[in-house]
């Protein structure tokens, strides 16, 4: 039998099993820490506007809903290409560009990622979304209703409440950085345009 062999059959040390996940936790949390600073840091900036959300639907805990006026609803017409035969659960890629008020309008979305010839542009990637195909009655020109992972912001207790007002009124603004990937991560909270919370790198 071989050595590894051998070193198998006894078993691994409970101390060494907890100092390799130990070691192995740590990593993972590093690098998802690092990836977070990453985007924050040399991401594109993008300014989008909020919307309403639905007034029953609470605050829960010590975070505010975020929607996004211009993102979270997207015309189906705007589908670049043939719509997919078949029903299918794909990421979709939105081309955003500046409007006359600096916030981000979309411009077009696609199923893969632009060639990015546009210096204008950002291209943000949305979590999977169900496309119906030809014979699905929710086909074609449909809103499609997309989330990024930017549909939380947590802040401190008891402060949540006057950020709704404020979002519910059209006063709230949120900047955004954009990885090559397509990540997004909420970099600053604003209201009439004044910043109110800012993310640190780490």
């Amino acid at each position: 039998m071989s050595g590894f062999g051998q070193f198998l059959r006894r078993g691994i040390s409970p101390v060494l099993a907890a100092i390799v996940c130990g070691v192995v936790l740590v990593g993972t949390l590093g690098f998802m820490i690092h990836s977070r600073a990453a985007i924050l840091r040399d991401g594109s900036e993008i300014i989008l506007r909020t919307a309403p959300v639905d007034p029953r639907d609470l605050m829960r805990g010590d975070y505010v809903r975020l929607r996004y006026g211009d993102i979270s609803s997207v015309d189906g017409a705007l589908l670049a290409g043939s719509w997919p035969k078949e029903d299918i659960l794909v990421p979709l890629w939105l081309t955003l560009e500046p409007g006359d008020d600096g916030t981000a309008r979309v411009k077009a979305v696609s199923l893969e990622k632009p060639d990015g010839g546009n210096p204008d542009a950002v291209y943000l990637k949305s979590k999977p979304v169900m496309l119906y195909g030809e014979d699905h009655p929710r086909t074609g020109q449909v809103p499609l209703r997309l989330k990024f992972g930017i549909e939380r912001y947590y802040v401190p207790e008891g402060e949540g409440l006057e950020i709704e007002k404020a979002r519910n009124a059209g006063r709230t603004t949120v900047a955004i950085r954009v990885s090559r990937d397509g990540e997004p991560q909420i970099a600053r909270l604003m209201i009439d345009g004044q910043t109110l919370y800012e993310e640190p790198l780490y």
